[in-house]
């Protein structure tokens, strides 16, 4: 079981919740693949804790579908959520057009400086969990901009839902080409303040998100 070269140094309230926060971000960010065994000794031992406060962690995980248990007792990642994960694109679909439409009367220069800064670092990077980042941070740029706090709450409960499958997408060199083009669209749509427009380029990014992600992923999940 691979674990990272460091541990993270933020400050936490106690040994369950530092090794729920390590291990949800290992499975989130691609450290801990689907289906890779996870052995509650090597972790604690790694993290400088006791099995117990690990197991609280696994358990936590299990509840949110990150980990389960296999047919020999073994904990194992738990498989990318391929079944739920068209319904959770359309809904984002939806809601990042919404943010977009609010958002394009009202972006600054500011904003879109940021914004042509995230795209530019999209186009020369390759480094999927980069990648990922960048684009998250890319749309929430104009998310923020929208002034809907409701909104960007869910939005955002979405992207972390979706990472582990956004990781996964983000490893192919197509996938860059073709995201940063649908960006740069819905950029210039924002620049020009133009609602409708915006909308629909943020719309289509997801649902062609999904699209690209399915061709990609399902027949290496069902081989």
């Amino acid at each position: 079981m691979p674990l990272p070269q460091v541990k993270s140094s933020r400050p936490y309230t106690s040994a369950q919740q530092f090794a729920y926060e390590e291990l949800r971000s290992w499975i989130l960010n691609g450290v801990l693949q689907p289906d890779e065994v996870v052995r509650d000794v090597e972790i604690a031992q790694f993290l400088g804790v006791s099995r117990t406060p690990v197991r609280e962690a696994l358990i936590r995980l299990g509840q949110e579908g990150l980990v389960e248990a296999s047919a020999s007792r073994m904990t194992r990642v738990a498989a990318l959520p391929l079944g739920r994960a068209p319904h959770l694109f359309q809904v984002g679909a939806t809601l990042d057009a919404l943010a977009a439409e609010l958002a394009a009367p009202l972006m600054t220069e500011s904003d879109l400086h940021l914004m042509e800064g995230l795209l530019d670092a999209l186009t020369h990077t390759s480094a999927p969990d980069r990648l990922s980042t960048l684009d998250e941070e890319f749309h929430r740029v104009y998310y923020r901009r929208a002034g809907n706090p409701v909104l960007i709450e869910v939005l955002e409960s979405l992207d972390e839902q979706l990472r582990r499958i956004e990781r996964h997408i983000w490893g192919y060199v197509r996938i860059h080409e073709e995201a940063n083009e649908e960006h740069r669209v819905l950029l210039e749509a924002l620049r020009a303040g133009d609602s409708a427009a915006a909308a629909a380029a943020a719309r289509a990014n997801w649902l062609r998100s999904w699209q690209r992600g399915e061709e990609l992923l399902r027949p290496t999940t069902s081989a």
